[in-house]
């Protein structure tokens, strides 16, 4: 059994968010993302998605709707909501993602 802490060797960069898988088996991932200030693309996916707000805020925008996140917040991101991260300060997620 292997325990993972979320903070440990937590990175940042000006460049792109980090993201390190925490477990993955056939029916869910586990992501880490670390980020600045970064926006990013639209996603449209196939899974549902659960974000957690770790550290720091983070708007995104759902389908044209703004959602401000900040420390301590979950959000299911259905299958093909279409949104993207629009704005987020020194943010660390976790994200699990549904198969």
């Amino acid at each position: 059994m292997k325990i993972y802490n979320i903070f440990d060797k937590l990175e940042f960069s000006e460049d792109r968010e980090i993201e390190e898988i925490i477990f993955e088996n056939e029916k869910i991932k586990m992501i880490r993302i670390s980020s600045l200030n970064q926006v990013t693309d639209y996603y449209d996916q196939d899974q549902l998605e659960i974000v957690k707000i770790v550290r720091g805020r983070a708007t995104l925008e759902i389908e044209g709707e703004l959602v401000n996140l900040k420390e301590g917040d979950i959000l299911p991101i259905h299958p093909h909501q279409v949104h993207r991260v629009i704005s987020q300060d020194k943010t660390v997620w976790l994200c699990i993602f549904v198969k």
